[in-house]
């Protein structure tokens, strides 16, 4: 619409018609000219009551910095952790990757560690969640704590364990050299168990390189209500070798893949499978210590997969022979 449109409309008529117009037309108008935003800016500046405003701010969060900073200063001076509202600025902020506004937020006092839903979720989980490296760096800059950890029903991780899980070695490196502890665990064990748990090549060489536990055990199942069966946790070789778990439902890597076959693929090795298995080795897993599992639970092990034990165990000597002739190739 022209700027000129309500030129010749005297201010007098305006602002008498602005009294009678809703909030939500009174704004609508203001937008349609210059002329008509200044006149009416004043009248819509007197109906923001403290609850609109709070409103107001958690509906800028997200891509409004200019509204967000309007907000937070006098007149208004809108809480930056306000009461009543379903998830905190902040979080909408961080989620949403807006520098600008996380800024604001933050320097107007805005909790980094505040927490959102049952899973307890910090601004920094949803940062890493949408892989917003800068406003990670802000957040920890402001005093984020670094493994703050978040989920429910032992689900529980931390932001290094879910750059672990989808690979993002950015984000891995900055954690890390904020002082993430690569041995913390979670619903999958520490990082490395994530790493390996999601078949994420490059991100196990990395921790690995800066000296994670390729020895340590990890769990096998997310929830242990129920009680699900043994065994509860093996080694990481283990899950790098794919083992299915007796009278396990769950097939991950071949879902992911789309199929479920009805026998078992233990040789030849699949190139992931063998890397995985190497890169462990080349860094201290104990072939003893994963033995000790299946050899437990040989019998069951065997019966999932539709062959005998002797079959099944000459198969896992054959799986380890593969993987450690390729050592040298991952070194």
């Amino acid at each position: 619409m022209s700027k000129d449109y309500f030129e010749d409309v005297p201010p007098e008529l305006i602002l008498v018609l602005a009294t009678s117009l809703s909030t939500a037309s009174l704004n609508a108008l203001g937008q349609t000219c210059d002329r008509l935003y200044k006149m009416l800016q004043p009248e819509l500046e007197s109906r923001i009551t403290p609850e609109l405003a709070r409103d107001l701010l958690v509906w800028a969060a997200p891509s409004k910095p200019h509204i967000v900073g309007k907000l937070l200063a006098p007149p208004h001076s809108v809480p930056p952790n306000p009461r009543g509202v379903w998830k905190s600025p902040l979080h909408i902020a961080a989620q949403a990757g807006n520098l600008e506004t996380t800024r604001l937020l933050l320097a107007a006092g805005a909790n980094p560690t505040a927490h959102w839903e049952q899973d307890w979720y910090q601004p920094l989980h949803l940062a890493a969640e949408k892989k917003h490296i800068d406003v990670i760096k802000l957040l920890l800059d402001n005093g984020a704590p670094v493994d703050s950890d978040y989920g429910c029903d032992g689900c529980r991780e931390t932001a290094l364990h879910h750059a672990c899980a989808i690979g993002h070695l950015d984000m891995m490196k900055l954690l890390i050299e904020r002082g993430a502890n690569i041995e913390d665990r979670g619903h999958f064990g520490t990082a490395l168990g994530f790493a390996v748990h999601y078949r994420q090549r490059e991100a196990i060489k990395f921790l690995l390189d800066r000296g994670a536990d390729a020895s340590v055990s990890v769990p096998l199942f997310i929830l242990l209500v129920g009680g699900p069966p043994l065994p509860h946790e093996a080694s990481l070789l283990y899950m790098a070798m794919d083992l299915r778990h007796p009278s396990s439902p769950r097939y991950p890597r071949r879902l992911r893949e789309g199929t479920r076959p009805t026998k078992w693929e233990g040789l030849p090795l699949g190139k992931n499978r063998k890397e995985l298995m190497a890169l462990l080795f080349a860094h201290g897993a104990s072939k003893e210590n994963t033995m000790q599992t299946i050899s437990k639970h040989v019998g069951a092990l065997a019966k999932e997969v539709e062959c005998t034990e002797e079959e099944y165990l000459e198969i896992i000597a054959g799986m380890f022979k593969e993987a450690e002739g390729a050592i040298p190739d991952v070194r």
